[in-house]
């Protein structure tokens, strides 16, 4: 009987150790296939992000070259699916969308500029609209696709004082001032002699658009690429026009001692 329980005991304790030894090897095991899986995602590699927020429409090649890519080292476990490594992957290609600063750059952010078309450069609220003008307008000869205008415009009016007023009747007056900005440019004038421009805005800057083409004159004024800023917004009327920066000696002699505002459009 002592014979059979000694055999039964050794047998048990064969087995849990043969259980230990192959709980230790999956530990083992396990822990050294995670330490690799981290030292292969704890390793730095290059990438390329947005330096600043890139614009729906912006070719590859204004990308590359416009000063919006800044290249980073990242946890290879953190770079994104398509991230590129070289600018000409989208050299050949155009923003499918807005990209935002900070976001990797991605082949799938991209889509071939042959694609791009008309409607490639608009989506919800925006439109695209042709404005006729002449070569100075249009900025014929000098924008391309791609780029980024303001409309400057210059406007008569008038203003009526309240009747019985000093200044009653109606004041003639003149102003000028950037109505909207930062207008993607779908297509550019085909000749340098004018013809038309293709911009997309969104629809309720169509109609402010619509309005000094009609009522007013109207320029196109072209933003740059790299690092577009806008100044404090401003109108320009023949007052300030004529009495900026003047001192009160300069402005009275302009005036005839009565002060700017006696200043009038004519």
């Amino acid at each position: 009987m002592k014979g059979v329980l000694s055999r039964y005991r050794l047998r048990n304790t064969l087995v849990a150790a043969g259980l230990a030894l192959v709980g230790v090897l999956l530990v083992l095991l396990y822990v050294s296939g995670y330490r690799n899986h981290v030292l292969r995602g704890a390793a730095l590699v290059p990438v390329f992000v947005a330096a600043r927020d890139i614009p729906q429409g912006t070719t590859g090649a204004d990308v590359a070259g416009g000063g919006y890519l800044e290249r980073q080292s990242v946890l290879r476990r953190n770079v994104v699916a398509g991230a590129i490594s070289k600018t000409d992957q989208i050299g050949a290609f155009a923003a499918s969308t807005t990209i935002v600063a900070g976001e990797q750059i991605t082949v799938r952010q991209f889509q071939p500029v042959a694609q791009q078309g008309v409607l490639a450069g608009i989506s919800g609220n925006q439109r695209a609209m042709t404005v006729p003008g002449d070569p100075n307008q249009l900025l014929s000869g000098t924008v391309k696709d791609g780029d980024r205008v303001d409309v400057l415009v210059n406007f008569r009016y008038g203003i009526n004082p309240p009747a019985g007023g000093a200044n009653a009747g109606s004041l003639s007056r003149v102003v000028a001032r950037i109505i909207i900005r930062n207008l993607l440019v779908l297509r550019a004038p085909s000749t340098s002699s004018g013809g038309s421009i293709t911009v997309a805005l969104t629809d309720t800057q169509s109609q402010k658009l619509l309005f000094a083409v009609k009522n007013g004159a109207w320029w196109l004024v072209l933003r740059p690429i790299a690092r577009p800023a806008d100044s404090p917004e401003s109108i320009e009327t023949i007052e300030n026009l004529l009495s900026d920066g003047l001192g009160p000696k300069a402005l009275q002699q302009l005036t005839g001692g009565y002060g700017a505002g006696s200043i009038s459009s004519g």
